[in-house]
């Protein structure tokens, strides 16, 4: 359910989402938030020399539920997708990937929000 090939079709931004706490919170604020969320991201996923296989697998799975709750409240929908496919699959030579591809779409989605701006 959770594969390679489906985070690929993802789109980008849960537009639905965006524009719903868009108009409830403004852009400004909504800005903020995304930027508190990306900080925090960074503190957990982007740590030097972060290494998935030194930790338990348990407490893996749910660093990586947790983050994708926080993205898809945003909006993140491909960003979401590639933590909920690090949290649904089995760790293994697949886990490099989707955090290899959950960098990219981190940025991606970090510079949609600034195209926002």
């Amino acid at each position: 359910m959770y594969s390679e090939q489906e985070l690929e079709q993802q789109p980008l931004i849960d537009d639905d989402q965006w524009g719903r706490l868009e108009n409830e919170l403004g852009l400004e604020m909504l800005q903020e938030f995304a930027a508190e969320f990306f900080e925090e991201t960074r503190e957990i996923w982007f740590v030097p020399g972060f290494d998935p296989f030194s930790m338990d697998e348990k407490a893996f799975k749910s660093m990586a539920h947790r983050s994708a709750g926080a993205a898809g409240t945003i909006g993140f929908k491909k960003l979401r997708f590639a933590f909920l496919c690090m949290e649904h699959n089995p760790r293994g030579e697949a886990t490099l990937r989707y955090l290899s591809a959950m960098g990219a779409v981190f940025q991606s989605t970090q510079d949609w929000v600034k195209s926002k701006q």
